[in-house]
C-alpha cells in the first residue's frame, strides 16, 4: 500500500503527525491506512439526518479492519427547501463546490490513503462521486437511505392540489405532506437522490444492495459498517476509482437508469462525472442506450411503487441481474471483483417489481432525448411519466422570460388547454443556476395535463407530465429557444423523437442572425462566477475551467 503520510520527509512528517496527534489520535494510529470519511450530514436536511449514525458505523467498520478513520464535513444542500424559491439558482452549483470542498481538503493534508463518501441526495451524491473521480484514489460510497411513508403518492398528490384549489390550510399541507417522509432519509420516489444513488452501485463504487436499504434500518447501518471495512482493503490493495470508473461501467449505470425509470436530471451528472476522466459521454450516447434498454420498474412518479419496494424486490442487483445481457460483466467494482462475480449471489427480482426482460413495461428505457430545429443539441423528456396520449403534441406557444412569470400566468387564468408554454432563460448560464421546474409543474398538473411545458431549465425527479427541459442550447447562449414568439406553433413527437418550431428555415435563421440574449445582472459574486464558467447542460454542466 502506498501510504501518503510516509511518503512525506521524516521533519515534516513528524510535524504532521504531532497535528494528528493534537486532534486525538495516537502515533500508532497513524501507521495505519487513513480512511477520510466525507460526510454531508446536517440538520435541514431529512435526507442527510441519518448520515450521523451511518458515519459511525462505517468509522466503526474502518477500525475493525485495521484502519483509522477521520471524518470531514462538506456542504449538503436541500432540493425540497429550494423549490420555488431563489435559493434553486444554488443548488446545481452546489454539485461543483461539494466536488472541490473534498477535492481541497483530500489533496491539503497528505494523510488520507482512502476514501467512504456519505451523501444521500441530489447533487450531493454526483458532487462526491466527481471527486472521486478526480482524486483517482481508493473510494466508496454509501448512503442513508430512503425514507418510509406514511401515506403514498397519490395522497400527497392529493393534498397539493386541494390546497391549490383553497380546500386545505398552509399548516394542513405541511404536516400532512410531511407524512410522506415519515422518517428520515431522502425522498423515497425514483428521484434524483435515490436515482443517483442506484447509479454509484451500478458503476461499481458502492456495495451490491446498498442504494435503496431504507434509512434507519438495522441492514443499513450494517451496510454502512461494511463499507467501512471495504474501504480499508482497497485501500491496502490500492484499488483505485479510476480502475472502476470506466466507460464501460458508466455505460453499464446508464442501462440500469434507463431500466429503473430513473431522475432526467441523470443526464447532467453522469456526463459531468465522467468528464472528471477525461470520459465523454453525450445526451445522444444516452438516448440511444435507453432505445436499447427495456423500462422494467414503474417507481414514482412513473407509477405507485416506491424504492422501499424495489429493495424488497432484490434491488438493483436483482435489475442487473435482469439486463445481465446489456451489461459488461468484467468491469472492476469496489468489492475488488467484477460484475459478473458479484451477480453471482444475486436475488431473482420480484416480478412484480421488477419485470422480466421477456415482459417489460416498455421496451425502452425511461428518457427520450429529442433534437429538431427548437433544440439542435438536444433536449430531454421522462416519457416514463408521461400518458401515451400525450407522446405527439402540437399546439400555439406562450413565452416566459423565468418560471415565476409562467405561474403568475396559470394562477392567472391566462393559459389555455392545448398550448406550450415556453420557458426561457433558466439554463445553466442564463439563470444563472438552472434551477428545476418543480414548482411550475405542481400548479401547472393542477391546471390542465393537456399543456406541454419547454424550457432550458431542468425538472425534479419527482416530476410528471408532458414537460421538456435541458434544451441546449439555451436562451443565454443564442439558442434557438430564444427566438420563440407568442402564437408560434410548437411540434413535439415522441416517437420520432424530434422538438421542432414550425417556421420555414429561413424565417428560423432570420431570427437567430437577429437574436441578442437578455443579459441580466446577478448580484451573486458565486453565481457570476458560475455563469461565466459553466458550460452546456448537453456536456454536464460541468465548468469549462474544469476542463483547461
Amino acid at each position: 500500500m502506498n501510504n501518503r503520510l510516509a511518503s512525506i520527509p521524516p521533519y515534516t512528517r513528524a510535524l504532521l503527525k504531532s497535528h494528528l496527534i493534537a486532534s486525538g489520535h495516537t502515533y500508532d494510529d497513524l501507521q495505519k491506512p487513513i480512511i477520510g470519511v466525507a460526510n454531508s450530514w446536517n440538520e435541514f436536511n431529512h435526507g442527510h439526518l441519518p448520515q450521523r449514525q451511518v458515519a459511525d458505523k462505517v468509522k466503526a467498520g474502518i477500525r475493525a479492519a485495521g484502519g483509522l478513520p477521520i471524518e470531514f464535513h462538506t456542504i449538503g444542500p436541500c432540493d425540497g427547501l429550494a423549490v420555488g424559491n431563489e435559493g434553486m439558482r444554488y443548488i446545481l452549483p452546489s454539485r461543483e463546490i461539494v466536488a472541490d470542498s473534498i477535492e481541497a481538503t483530500v489533496m491539503g493534508h497528505p494523510i488520507f490513503d482512502g476514501l467512504v463518501l456519505i451523501a444521500s441526495c441530489d447533487k450531493i451524491t454526483p458532487g462526491m462521486l466527481m471527486a472521486a473521480a478526480r482524486l483517482r484514489a481508493p473510494a466508496i460510497h454509501v448512503a442513508a437511505g430512503p425514507a418510509s411513508s406514511a401515506i403514498s403518492f397519490e395522497q400527497s398528490r392529493a393534498l397539493r392540489k386541494a390546497f391549490l384549489d383553497g380546500e386545505l390550510t398552509e399548516r394542513e399541507l405541511a404536516e400532512g405532506n410531511a407524512l410522506l417522509y415519515a422518517t428520515p432519509g431522502n425522498c423515497p420516489y425514483i428521484g434524483t437522490a435515490n436515482t443517483m444513488n442506484c447509479l454509484a452501485e451500478a458503476m461499481g463504487l458502492a456495495l451490491p444492495g446498498s442504494a435503496v436499504i431504507p434509512a434507519c434500518s438495522n441492514r443499513r447501518l450494517v451496510m454502512a459498517e461494511q463499507t467501512g471495512q471495504q474501504a480499508v482493503r482497497l485501500a491496502e490493495q490500492e484499488v483505485c476509482s479510476h480502475e472502476v470508473l470506466t466507460r464501460d461501467a458508466f455505460f453499464n449505470a446508464l442501462r440500469v437508469a434507463a431500466a429503473i425509470g430513473g431522475s432526467s436530471n441523470y443526464v447532467l451528472h453522469i456526463p459531468a462525472i465522467a468528464s472528471e476522466l477525461g470520459i465523454e459521454i453525450s445526451l445522444q450516447d444516452i438516448g440511444s442506450v435507453n432505445q436499447s434498454t427495456p423500462l422494467l420498474c414503474n417507481i414514482a412518479p412513473n407509477g405507485l411503487q416506491s424504492v422501499v419496494e424495489l429493495d424488497a424486490a432484490g434491488g438493483i442487483p436483482a435489475v442487473q441481474r435482469e439486463i445481465a445481457s446489456l451489461l459488461n460483466l468484467e468491469v472492476l467494482t469496489a468489492t475488488g471483483k467484477s460484475l459478473g462475480e458479484n451477480l453471482e449471489n444475486a436475488p431473482q427480482g420480484d416480478p412484480a417489481v421488477i419485470r422480466p426482460v421477456a415482459d417489460p413495461l416498455d421496451s425502452e428505457g425511461g428518457i427520450v432525448v429529442l433534437e429538431g430545429n427548437l433544440a439542435p443539441q438536444g433536449a430531454v423528456v421522462k416519457r416514463s411519466a408521461i400518458p401515451r396520449e400525450l407522446y405527439q403534441f402540437r399546439g400555439p406557444a406562450r413565452v416566459f422570460t423565468s418560471e415565476e412569470d409562467c405561474i403568475a400566468a396559470l394562477q392567472s387564468g391566462e393559459i389555455h388547454e392545448g398550448e406550450v408554454l415556453v420557458v426561457t432563460y433558466e439554463g445553466p448560464r442564463g439563470g444563472p443556476g438552472m434551477r428545476e421546474m418543480h414548482r411550475l409543474t405542481g400548479v401547472l398538473r393542477a391546471f390542465s395535463d393537456n399543456v406541454a411545458l419547454i424550457t432550458d431549465g431542468r425538472f425534479s425527479g419527482a416530476d410528471r407530465g408532458l414537460v421538456i427541459g435541458y434544451v441546449t442550447p439555451e436562451a443565454a447562449d443564442g439558442g434557438p429557444i430564444g427566438i420563440v414568439r407568442d402564437g408560434d406553433v410548437v411540434g413535439i413527437d415522441l416517437v420520432a423523437r424530434t422538438l421542432r418550431l414550425d417556421l420555414p428555415e429561413s424565417e428560423v435563421q432570420q431570427r437567430l442572425a437577429e437574436f441578442r440574449p437578455i443579459a441580466e445582472s446577478c448580484a451573486s459574486p458565486m453565481l457570476r462566477r458560475y455563469r461565466k464558467y459553466v458550460g452546456t447542460a448537453a456536456c454536464g454542466a460541468v465548468l469549462l475551467s474544469n476542463q483547461e
